[in-house]
């Protein structure tokens, strides 16, 4: 059999070779980063920041730090740029606006659709009706946002009507110029004082999108007739199907707190926002994978509530942002603006930060080359991990010609180290779902690495906070033999699965602070959950139905039902690696004495490894490819360096 690759350089040069590039930002200063493939993925061109953090881990091994000064150097200056305050920003695209051939279904309606840089668009212009969703390239796709149910009411010889605008939509027209998409619909309406219908005027209703930002805007508009007078109209913005995304909180800023939070009682509420600035629907936890729609109206535009719809299952069914204008009107053009961010990620209790962030988006809108994706990254806690990294090789070479870089660095490990106690671990209690498990286990390898370079005591003082917190998420099972055997849960609240990274993270972060945390439960936590992988032969669904030979993890729920994840996919190949190496090189006598009782089960688990990533190698003139699968045509951002590492550790873990 053939040996995997494992020459850190040709990985290296294939990275930089091939997906190393320029992504601009709207300064008009150049930046460079690694982009997610090397190919477009279906048109798209997506730069990571967590994809880049765990390059810069990679490229940090001393050998391959030497070797490309610079790139590492611009690649830290594009994760530097993704960062700010507290927060770690997600990704930013290339401009893509592409209409969706054909229709799409989507409940039982048959709609059209657009491609857009971070956005999947879909409409119907008869039925009134925009859907806009932040967009992977995986199962994590959804619609945050269906505009919709709109009305118009105003007062009439002193009685008040309601106008639904849906039914009396007439035309609509969805016209792309350039980057710019423009959706309308219009129509007349018409209202019933008596038996007779009477002309109140001309709706429009447009949304619009640029594919250079994540930017959307929401426009309501009334051409009132001149021959009759009405007073207090007010237009709507309608949200509708909330629940479908599990929405439940509804705040505003200047500060109105949570003025409708999942005890209320179900029903509909009208919450008073005059004055405000920003309004904020969002689901109920603060994480890395939470949804919510952040909207500023625009200025002057007069803002006076949200009608808002609780269920019985305390989600939100419907919130329709109410603009009044008040006094008489008589052919009048009434107008009420609205622009919107989506994110599927984030700190929501900052409304002012927010609200800052979606004026931003939209003052520069036009003058990006990049949409920007407002979401905080998920893997917060590799970006701390690649600047713990660069610290200490940068630390530790001779010749630097940036002497203040590790002073730079350090800041920067502990100030988002700050940021996570405060924003994550703080919270963990109250918000049991906000921690995501490799997320922690990275932050934890991060202080380990500076524990190991500075020998500050505050290091490993957080680290041992870091170790109860993750031992929270072991789930005990009984083993097919009657042992003990465990698997790391991916959030508290996540299905009963060990999803392979996730668990690979946890026990290998546990292996390295067990190094420095003298705490008997960390290498008991190990063994038993190095009883949970196996060996599978598996079903994976990637573009077609392939039959896997591979590794996986499983866990058995509190009902007696097993189940188990696989490794098809090379990043939880290299992060199992990884932590195998650590426990083989380990110094302390119990994790030494772990490896020795496991060692037949991991060196067949690991010939199955290495040989999945053997089939997925591709030698190039130039560099040495790890595909993200035995399948796959191609490496990707996290899949390469997450190999490697795995291949070849990291002497500063």
């Amino acid at each position: 059999m053939t040996a995997v690759s494992a020459d850190a350089l040709r990985a290296a040069q294939f990275l930089i070779r091939h997906m190393y590039r320029p992504v601009g930002f709207s300064d008009g200063e150049p930046y460079f980063a690694i982009s997610e493939t090397e190919q477009a993925i279906g048109g798209d061109q997506w730069f990571w920041n967590d994809d880049n953090a765990k390059a810069l881990e990679f490229l940090s091994l001393p050998e391959v730090a030497q070797r490309f000064p610079t790139e590492i150097a611009e690649i830290l200056r594009f994760v530097r740029g993704m960062c700010r305050g507290p927060f770690i920003f997600r990704r930013v695209s290339t401009p893509r606006l592409e209409a969706i051939p054909g229709e799409i279904e989507h409940r039982g309606l048959r709609l059209s659709g657009y491609i857009h840089s971070l956005m999947q668009l879909k409409f119907n212009l008869k039925l009134g009706g925009v859907i806009a969703g932040v967009r992977f390239h995986d199962e994590r796709s959804v619609d945050n946002l269906i505009l919709t149910g709109n009305r118009v009411e105003f007062i009439y010889r002193a009685r008040r009507y309601r106008v639904p605008i849906e039914p009396h939509i007439s035309d609509g027209a969805a016209t792309q110029d350039g980057h710019r998409l423009l959706i309308r619909h219009s129509g007349e309406l018409y209202f019933k004082p008596r038996r007779r219908p009477l002309r109140l005027g001309r709706f429009d209703y447009s949304y619009g999108f640029d594919a250079r930002s994540s930017v959307i805007t929401a426009e309501a508009t009334l051409d009132l007739d001149a021959q009759i007078e009405v007073s207090d109209v007010v237009l709507t913005i309608g949200h509708a199907y909330l629940d479908y995304n599990g929405f439940a909180h509804i705040a505003a800023y200047p500060d109105r707190g949570e003025p409708l939070l999942s005890r209320s009682a179900a029903g509909t509420q009208v919450l008073p926002l005059a004055g405000a600035s920003y309004y904020a629907i969002r689901q109920p936890d603060t994480s890395g994978d939470a949804n919510a729609i952040h909207t500023i109206p625009e200025d002057g535009a007069p803002l006076a509530a949200i009608e808002a719809t609780l269920l019985p299952n305390r989600k939100l069914g419907r919130a329709l942002a109410l603009y009044r204008f008040s006094g008489p009107q008589r052919g009048a053009r009434l107008r009420a603006r609205e622009y919107k961010l989506l994110t599927a990620g984030g700190f929501y209790d900052r409304l002012r930060d927010y609200s800052s962030f979606v004026r931003e988006a939209v003052a520069g809108r036009e003058s990006q080359t990049v949409a920007y994706d407002f979401s905080i990254s998920y893997d917060y806690g590799v970006v701390l991990n690649a600047f713990a990294k660069c610290f200490a090789t940068i630390r530790g070479s001779t010749g630097s010609t940036m002497p203040d870089l590790p002073d730079t660095l350090r800041q920067l490990f502990d100030q988002y180290l700050s940021f996570y106690f405060e924003l994550y671990l703080d919270r963990h209690e109250q918000q049991p779902n906000t921690l995501f498990s490799r997320e922690l286990a990275f932050v934890m390898l991060g202080l380990v690495t500076m524990y190991r370079a500075t020998r500050e005591e505050v290091y490993r003082h957080r680290l041992r906070r870091l170790c109860e917190v993750l031992l929270e998420f072991e789930v005990r099972f009984e083993d097919l033999d009657g042992g003990s055997a465990s698997g790391f849960l991916m959030r508290l609240n996540s299905p009963r699965a060990a999803y392979v990274d996730c668990h690979s993270a946890a026990l290998l972060a546990l292996t390295r602070a067990a190094e420095l945390v003298d705490d008997p439960r960390l290498p008991a936590a190990i063994d038993r959950g190095l009883a949970s992988y196996c060996l599978e032969t598996c079903r994976v669904e990637a573009g077609q139905s392939f039959k896997v030979d591979t590794i996986a993890t499983s866990m058995v729920d509190a009902h007696g039902t097993r189940r188990t994840a696989d490794a098809y996919w090379n990043f939880k190949v290299g992060i199992t690696l990884r932590f195998f190496q650590a426990l083989r090189q380990a110094h302390r006598p119990e994790l030494r004495q772990i490896a020795a009782r496991h060692r037949e089960r991991m060196a067949l688990l690991e010939m199955i490894m290495r040989d999945q990533l053997r089939r997925s190698t591709t030698e190039h003139e130039d560099g040495t490819e790890i595909r993200c699968s035995v399948h796959a045509s191609e490496t990707n951002s996290e899949t390469q360096p997450w190999v490697m590492l795995g291949l070849l550790g990291h002497p500063c873990d």
